[in-house]
């Protein structure tokens, strides 16, 4: 009796083809594969739920009589493109896709068992594969026959049928198709439909992977104009960009196909991974010349090229080339637009409103509304809103000579940004604010500097906490230092009773904010506070509170201790605590200072470092 044989090493099968296809869709494009290459027009896949899930995947191509099974499916890692004539198909002369002779294991990435039905020339042969058998199997393998040589009247193709799925969770055919669409181009010689549980669902197109996205620029391939690759003239294909930003994110970045199938998954490239465009553009380029090249560059999962050839290099250098020139194309493209659709002064359109300009002004305006419009950040409502109030205020020449510093000093990039901050403001506080912000942020950083040395208390932190009291208190714009009551307390609490650690108390009293006098008592910077100098604090504050605070009209007197860090043990802990809670004594760090101080200050430090961005 014939028999088939199935002649492999055990573990094969468990590298080949569990390990490397373990997603549905990486299978079915193994299977679509196999149907193109057998000059298959129609290819129909069938889901089917239940108890016991299946896949069904049918085609009408050329079928396999039994010795093409035994001789071809069943001999893994045969390079049909070697083994035949040339690497065309028989009836409609296609680029053969399969290469590696590995399609067949895939279909145990995600089933236990299989069973092929195939006719031609008249004649039908089945047989069924099993995973666990095979796995027991000693180096060979013999399916087991169902049909052989069977007399039919059937068209030639050929049927798989995966059985005991591997998969709990319901098919979904929605991301299944749309997955299968984006790893081939060539569905308008295969119509591919998707069925579930016998209702059409799905006919897969070209078209398919890029439903629900809206094109706004296209720049289509071979390009025109030559370039320093030799082989740009076989770049075949088309990168687009989008109105909005592409919801699939497996989408975002170019596709490379050799034969109508992916050999490379999206990808930017070396391009600049920051670029905001790549968020917008798509695309898929034919590279079929790297069949030629010296070694196979396609890896088996087909899902990068090998990059690391002086071939795949020149390539590579090339794409990332492709790709910069195209992203600054669509900002001149997208910033174009922008600009004939936008409405400024009594409906006015902002390109005919610059086009009015005198020479210098306009180029001032230029200079200022190409970032804005070339900005990917801003939508085309908040790029009316921020030119909008730019022209309303270019009039202004004060305005004018701003923007024009700011042009000078500000990167393109940061322009957009800024000119927006701008508009939130009255000019003149516009001004004074910016001049602030400049000055606080030097403040801040001089605290850092101080914090990181043991920095003494007098006069230095002494001096520089009554100088920029903000750092105490951000509502704190001016602070009276009261020598008065900072004498008082270093009378009645001589340093030579204090220990060691205590010594060289400095104070700093105010009454800033009225009706409250602040005792601040200044530590050095890396001071730790313990329970014992929180109760010395109160002492302070009991003590002026019970011999000054009726006589001078003070409501209430709030004692600070202000050192580098705080102990963690529990009695400073709950006494802290105690005295948060009513109000008498707090306990901050110069770390924690300088905390409030970025986050109150957060919008002016944020702005002048886009500012300062070179």
């Amino acid at each position: 009796m014939n028999k088939l044989v199935l002649v492999y090493d055990p573990q094969t099968i468990k590298h080949l083809g569990v390990s490397l296809y373990s997603q549905l869709p990486s299978v079915l494009s193994e299977l679509v594969s196999n149907s193109y290459d057998a000059d298959a027009e129609n290819l129909r896949i069938d889901f089917a739920e239940g108890i016991s899930k299946t896949i069904t995947i049918t085609d009408d191509g050329e079928g396999m009589t039994f010795d093409d099974l035994n001789e071809k499916y069943l001999t893994i890692g045969r390079n049909r493109r070697t083994s035949t004539q040339d690497a065309k198909t028989s009836k409609f002369k296609r680029q053969v896709i399969g290469k590696k002779g590995l399609g067949k294991l895939s279909v145990f990435g995600i089933c236990e068992e299989v069973i092929i039905t195939s006719v031609k020339d008249g004649l039908l042969n089945s047989f069924s594969m099993n995973l666990a058998d095979i796995e027991t199997s000693k180096g060979q393998y013999n399916p087991h026959i169902i049909e052989h040589d069977v007399a039919t009247s059937k068209n030639s193709g050929t049927v798989l049928e995966l059985k005991k799925i591997r998969r709990k969770t319901a098919f979904d055919i929605k991301r299944i198709s749309s997955s299968l669409a984006k790893k081939f181009v060539v569905f308008d010689e295969i119509c591919t439909k998707i069925y579930n549980n016998g209702k059409l669902e799905k006919t897969i197109t070209n078209e398919t992977k890029f439903e629900d996205i809206k094109e706004q620029f296209a720049w289509e391939f071979p390009e025109p104009d030559a370039t320093d690759y030799d082989l740009s003239d076989k770049v075949i294909g088309k990168i687009f960009t989008t109105e909005t930003p592409l919801r699939d994110t497996k989408m975002r970045g170019i596709y490379l196909t050799s034969r109508g199938k992916i050999v490379n998954d999206s990808s930017f490239f070396d391009a600049r991974d920051n670029d905001l465009v790549h968020t917008y553009m798509t695309g898929y380029l034919a590279v079929d010349f790297i069949e030629g090249f010296g070694e196979d560059v396609i890896s088996t999962d087909r899902n990068s090229l090998n990059w690391e050839t002086d071939e795949t290099i020149a390539l590579k250098n090339y794409l990332t080339q492709l790709i910069t020139g195209i992203a600054s194309e669509w900002k001149k493209k997208r910033a174009a637009i922008k600009a004939k659709i936008i409405t400024v002064n009594n409906g006015e359109t902002f390109s005919d409103w610059e086009n009015s300009l005198p020479n210098i002004e306009k180029k001032l305006s230029k200079k200022i509304s190409v970032p804005i419009l070339n900005s990917p950040e801003l939508t085309t409502e908040k790029t009316q809103e921020v030119l909008q109030s730019f022209t309303k205020q270019f009039s202004d020449n004060n305005y004018r000579e701003y923007v024009e510093e700011l042009s000078d000093k500000v990167d393109d990039n940061n322009i957009p940004s800024v000119i927006e901050l701008l508009n939130d403001w009255d000019l003149l506080e516009k001004k004074a604010l910016s001049n602030v912000a400049i000055a606080r942020i030097g403040v801040i950083s001089e605290f850092e500097k101080l914090l990181s040395e043991d920095t003494l208390e007098v006069p230095t932190l002494h001096n520089f906490l009554k100088r920029f009291s903000w750092i105490l208190d951000p509502r704190i714009l001016e602070l009276q230092d009261e020598v008065y009551y900072s004498t008082l307390l270093k009378e009645n609490f001589p340093e030579e009773k204090l220990d060691e650690a205590n010594k060289r108390i400095d104070f700093l009293c105010s009454n800033a904010l009225g009706g409250v006098l602040y005792i601040i008592e200044i530590k050095r910077s890396r001071f730790k506070i313990n329970d014992k100098a929180i109760t010395q604090a109160a002492r302070y504050r009991s003590f002026i509170k019970r011999k000054y605070a009726s006589q001078s009209g003070f409501s209430n007197v709030v004692c600070f201790v202000v050192g580098g860090t705080k102990a963690d043990d529990a009695d400073t802990m709950d006494l802290e605590e105690t005295y948060i809670k009513s109000g008498e004594v707090f306990v901050k760090t110069y770390a924690e200072l300088l905390e409030q101080s970025k986050t109150f200050h957060r919008d002016f430090i944020d702005s002048h470092k886009s500012l300062n961005k070179s």
